[in-house]
């Protein structure tokens, strides 16, 4: 008769822990795969951002017109090279000068945003909301001095 009893509360503890815990490794893995993302996307615009310095200044009459052009160019190309949800939904993808102090900065940014369902397929929990939380945009920049 122990051993019923025994049975019977082993299989209410795994049914009780068992969804907390698939909860806790899909949040992980869900999060490590943003976090993944993130990080390519940050390669590629500091890739493209240090892309300036490849450039000879002899060779040009406008350099940050050159230096824009070439760092948009490269960043095109690596963004094609991004995981596939990041690289579609990339909304903001671009390399710009701004002047600060008299120092000139190149800056590229790239920005993607989440569809309606997220970065990646979330659950709804009982009217609680949505599991795991994700982010509705991942903003990524790199400033170079040139």
């Amino acid at each position: 008769m122990a051993a019923i009893r025994s049975r019977g509360v082993i299989t209410l503890e795994f049914v009780l822990i068992f969804p907390i815990l698939v909860g806790f490794i899909y949040g992980a893995a869900g999060y490590g795969v943003l976090f993944f993302t993130k990080s390519q996307m940050q390669v590629a615009v500091d890739r493209a951002s240090s892309a300036v310095f490849s450039l000879d200044r002899r060779a040009s009459s406008d350099f940050s017109d050159d230096a824009v052009a070439h760092s948009n160019q490269v960043l095109e190309a690596l963004r094609q090279r991004l995981p596939r949800a990041a690289a579609e939904r990339v909304v903001e993808s671009e390399c710009s000068i701004s002047t600060d102090g008299g120092l000139d900065l190149l800056e590229c940014t790239l920005r993607a945003e989440a569809t309606e369902s997220g970065f990646l397929p979330q659950v709804n929990v009982f009217g609680l909301g949505t599991f795991p939380p994700l982010p509705t945009s991942l903003t990524v920049r790199s400033s170079v001095a040139f």
